[in-house]
């Protein structure tokens, strides 16, 4: 007898092969990356990188004696801060790739190191009141709030973290 077919009006063409086909819903669009997120990948990156040079500097000259006598510090709380210090920066450079990827980990947990790192250079500079490196805890401040401001800044950094 006979088959039941379904027949829209007007009839379709078939799709063509590179064409969208029609009924389909548009496949969303991902946020490009906004300028500041690229920047603050970029100094996030340059930090770990230097936090990694610092550690294994610690640790190559924790036996000196001019080192220990300016930090006031023994070899073995140096070799320590070292190890913490370079692990802290591997962990940094890690999580930049992912700043330049969306990755609200990363972003949370850089700005959680950015915090810390601000709180400590704050304590650093009142215990260094009246010494020569007061400007380098108020530089470490200034970076840090650099980085925060850079990772929360705008409805477009918003759209870009929100989507990863």
């Amino acid at each position: 007898m006979g088959e039941t077919r379904i027949v829209s009006y007007p009839p379709q063409p078939p799709p063509q092969p590179g064409y969208p086909v029609t009924g389909v819903p548009p496949v969303p669009v991902s946020a490009p990356r906004p300028w500041n997120v690229t920047l603050v990948a970029v100094i996030a990156f340059l930090l770990g990188l230097l936090d990694v040079a610092v550690g294994v500097g610690a640790l190559l000259y924790r036996n000196e004696v001019q080192l220990q006598d300016q930090l006031g510090l023994n070899s073995a709380n140096i070799a320590v801060s070292g190890g913490v210090i370079l692990v802290i920066g591997a962990v940094i450079l890690l999580l930049s790739f992912g700043l330049f990827g969306g990755s609200r980990l990363s972003r949370g947990v850089i700005a959680f190191i950015s915090v810390v790192r601000m709180a400590l250079a704050v304590v650093g500079l009142i215990l260094a009141i009246g010494s020569d490196v007061w400007s380098a805890f108020l530089v470490e401040i200034g970076v840090g709030l650099l980085v925060l401001i850079l990772l929360y800044a705008g409805n477009r950094t918003k759209a870009f973290f929100s989507r990863g």
